[in-house]
């Protein structure tokens, strides 16, 4: 070989040597590049999307259900925030096996998403600071308010009553006046004042509706940020991004193994032509052999990674399900075969319209195919049916899968079964509208069907009535039975009033033990009678209720529109004032409403609003009335009498104001006012030179039961330096008997500071012979109902002789009331009465005119 062949042999074996290295070189690079895209990580990053995503939807149902007061507490929101901060890490660390592209794309979607997730965890802190001051402000308003309401200085103030109402509302989410309206509201409510002993104040309670005002807005406010939070739709883009980026790493890495196919042929070839060459051809032999164990190793791998995918297919608690192009499934899981009830068997080869169910149209189906066609995906929520042929919610992901020609090969679908949130958010609507004890429409609800029901009437010129119902006397089967055997109580009774209403009609519970049934679309005002006499028959039949029969019975009261108005609040307004007024005729029946019922009661409560002061506006005062003895006419005492001297209406009787007094707890000032009144005016009869008789004062039943009378009968007579003889305390016997035993402790007290007790108006109530001899007692005042009939043929008059017998027997005294005609007068004479009193002997007078009879002048008046 010459030196020109040798050359050129040594250039051939350089070049083919360059060559050889280059293909080495190209083979690594090609191997590495297909060996691009760990399915390990490819899972981690999903699980960590999916994981977050889980945490996301639940978080929001939780802030949901808290909002509701489902939830008490915020541990679950705790626990899915810092769900989502644990995954953050694992989604910010993007794989590496990804495009540079889509790794761009993802960082900046990864830092959009981690802005919008930091930015809802600060709303739902705000939330939950904001919705723990606002639950203890609705949980409190609602008792201050009740408690308010039992207070005198509040019962019956129209402006504080409908400020409570629409508060209560406003805690609910209703439509009602603006901030604005609610806090001028407030402000007039903190002018009313109450007296220093009551127990809580209005700006108590405005405090915390001033918190409801404020924060009610904010907390609802920061729950549509929470629900409108973009964390959803980012993850899903991310998602999305993720998925198409490992796609396309995917196809990337088969290209490149097509490329390492075609360059190991060329290798291939490469050792063929080198077996040509015997030195070369075992090398080249050698570089095939472990090319071909690293293939058999990448293919083990890839046999690995399939059984995981199958391990994560079979083990999905959601439900799967793989079609192939022409819609025929042909895999599907076992949460699949759980939540549809089909097995596998049952549905391979078959199409998805099989779970179909009518609740979608056939346009619903071509929008989701279109947007699978121009999409690849579509999610959202759909009805299906299982095998049983129960309809249920999902919600449903499905996805097209392409082949790297780009043609379709299968659809992937992934679902949920929703049911039980379905269920739940049904709980949520109905606990807001209706009455958790009695399942009956609550107050929100009710006004919406009046308010509707008053539509229809209006556009039908038809009448409609409102019926409201009261259970008498049902606060002592609360106090005697306890609150659970009332809330049965009230349960029987409502389905009973369902059974006997029209399925248009409405009964709603308004709380308490009081129901209102809104009668729509009568043909006459008289049609709502019968159905009155219905409910008021079906309530009062016999309850079982704690293993005892209890007769119940109810009052109502209707109005009618358009008759007595045509608002949802004067008709319930109304139909109320009318309860009350068959309450006070008996109870146990039913009664229109009528002009001057309400004209009664705003009467009454503006009498009641000016008794507040008149004691302190020297508007009350004391007559007396003469006291003579039987026998000689002699005058031996005297009753005082309390009047009030109203600034505008004059004098008012005893017989109207005193009831209101009793009703609001002024009594008990009124009689230590009179009480002390009647000490001063003697003492200054004393005083004067003059001999003053003994005054009898009328003791209220609130005024005796507060215990303490001995001890203040003996400080102001000790004040006064007055002997107690010349004061009597006047009881009726019925007070005596509500607590005997108390009643004889107290009297026998009295008797041992030698002050006089007689029983007032005896014989028109119940007295047990056995007590009234146990009673220290002085006399008996006969009732002006038995004299009255003196003169007359009757048993009457026999039973005041016998009255009178009786108290001798037990060596009372006997005071007669009410004489008026000489009769009168002389057949209580001749059965031994042995005082008496009436307009006959004098009416009840000033101080000055009585002291002007017993002494011939009159001392200096005592102010009152």
């Amino acid at each position: 070989m010459t030196s020109q062949d040798r050359l050129g042999e040594d250039n051939r074996r350089a070049i083919l040597g360059l060559t050889l290295a280059a293909l080495m070189a190209l083979v690594t690079w090609l191997f590495l590049q297909a060996d691009k895209g760990s399915p390990e990580e490819h899972y981690r990053y999903m699980q960590a999307l999916r994981r977050t995503q889980q945490a996301d939807v639940e978080l929001n149902a939780a802030v949901v259900a808290s909002y509701a007061d489902i939830l008490q507490n915020y541990d679950p929101m705790v626990r899915h925030i810092e769900e989502i901060r644990r995954q953050r890490a694992s989604i910010v660390d993007l794989p590496m096996s990804l495009p540079a592209s889509y790794r761009e794309r993802l960082a900046k979607q990864v830092k959009a998403l981690v802005a919008a997730q930091q930015l809802k965890e600060d709303e739902v802190d705000r939330f939950q600071r904001g919705n723990s001051v606002l639950r203890n402000s609705e949980f409190y308003f609602p008792q201050a308010a009740e408690s308010l309401l039992r207070q005198v200085s509040v019962r019956g103030n129209a402006d504080f009553e409908r400020f409570v109402r629409q508060m209560l509302a406003f805690g609910r989410g209703a439509n009602l006046p603006g901030d604005e309206s609610m806090r001028a509201q407030m402000a007039r409510l903190s002018q009313l004042e109450l007296p220093v002993a009551a127990p809580l104040s209005i700006a108590q309670l405005l405090v915390h509706a001033e918190l409801i005002v404020e924060r009610r807005p904010q907390v609802n406010a920061l729950v549509q940020q929470i629900m409108r939070s973009s964390t959803t739709s980012l993850l899903e883009e991310l998602t999305g991004t993720y998925v198409e980026g490992y796609e396309e790493a995917l196809h990337r890495a088969d290209q490149y193994r097509q490329w390492l196919y075609v360059v190991s042929m060329l290798l291939v070839a490469h050792a063929v032509y080198a077996l040509l060459r015997v030195e070369r051809g075992r090398r080249k032999l050698a570089a095939a052999l472990v090319d071909l164990a690293e293939r058999y190793a990448a293919q083990q791998r890839a046999e690995a990674n399939l059984r995981l995918y199958g391990t994560v297919f079979t083990h999905a608690t959601e439900g799967m399900m793989i079609t192939d192009a022409e819609a025929r499934i042909v895999a599907v899981n076992p949460a699949f075969c759980t939540i549809t009830g089909y097995t596998a068997s049952e549905v391979l080869g078959h199409t998805p319209a099989m779970l179909r169910s009518t609740e979608h149209d056939q346009a619903f189906y071509s929008e989701m195919r279109r947007s699978l066609t121009d999409h690849g995906h579509w999610q959202g929520e759909i009805w299906n049916r299982r095998k049983n042929g129960e309809v249920y919610p999902e919600w449903l992901s499905v996805a097209a899968v392409r082949g790297v020609d780009g043609l379709l090969t299968h659809h992937i679908g992934v679902f949920t079964d929703t049911s039980e949130r379905k269920r739940n958010e049904a709980r949520i609507q109905h606990l807001a509208y209706h009455d958790a004890l009695t399942g009956l429409p609550n107050r929100l609800l009710m006004e919406d069907r009046m308010g509707q029901a008053l539509l229809k009437a209006k556009r039908c010129n038809c009448a409609m009535a409102v019926n409201f119902i009261d259970l008498d006397r049902f606060k002592n089967i609360n106090d005697t039975l306890g609150h659970a055997i009332g809330d049965e109580l009230l349960a029987q009774a409502a389905a009973r009033s369902l059974s006997a209403l029209r399925g248009s009609d409405t009964l709603a519970r308004q709380g308490g033990d009081e129901f209102v049934v809104v009668l729509p679309e009568l043909e006459r005002s008289q049609d709502v009678v019968p159905v009155a006499r219905k409910l008021l028959g079906v309530l009062r039949q016999p309850y079982q209720l704690a293993g005892h029969a209890l007769t119940v019975t109810a009052s109502a009261g209707i109005a009618l529109y358009p008759e007595d108005g045509e608002t949802v609040s004067d008709l319930l307004r109304k139909a109320a004032a009318a309860t009350y007024r068959a309450k006070e005729e008996g109870c146990n029946t039913f009664r229109f409403f009528s002009a001057e019922t309400n004209t009664a009661s705003l009467g009454d409560l503006l009498l009641e609003h000016d008794l507040y002061g008149a004691q302190e506006r020297g508007e009350l005062l004391m007559l007396y009335q003469p006291k003579v003895a039987a026998g000689s006419g002699e005058l031996v005492g005297a009753e005082a009498l309390m009047r009030w001297d109203h600034r505008q209406q004059g004098m008012i009787s005893p017989a109207r104001f005193i009831p209101l007094a009793e009703g609001n707890g002024l009594i008990s000032a009124f009689s230590d006012w009179a009480i002390r009144n009647v000490c001063a005016q003697q003492r200054a009869w004393i005083d004067a030179g003059l001999a003053a008789v003994p005054v009898a004062v009328n003791i209220s039943a609130q005024h005796f039961a507060r215990n303490d009378l001995p001890a203040m009968v003996a400080k102001v007579l000790d004040e006064y330096a007055l002997p107690p003889q010349l004061l009597q305390l006047e009881l009726t016997e019925s007070l005596l008997m509500r607590n005997a035993s108390q009643a004889a402790a107290v009297l026998q007290t009295l008797h041992d500071m030698h002050v006089e007790t007689a029983i007032d108006d005896f014989g028109t109530g119940y007295s047990s012979l056995a007590y009234l001899n146990q009673f220290r007692i002085h006399a008996l005042k006969i009732d002006r109902s038995f004299v009255c009939q003196i003169g007359e043929q009757g048993e009457t008059t026999r039973l005041a002789a016998a009255i009178i017998a009786m108290a001798h027997e037990l060596k009372l005294e006997v005071v007669a009331e009410g004489v008026e005609t000489e009769a009168q007068r002389d057949y209580l004479v001749k059965h031994g009465c042995d005082q008496l009193q009436g307009y006959l002997f004098g009416r009840p007078q000033p101080a000055e005119e009585l002291a002007r009879r017993m002494f011939g002048k009159v001392p200096e008046r005592v102010p009152s």
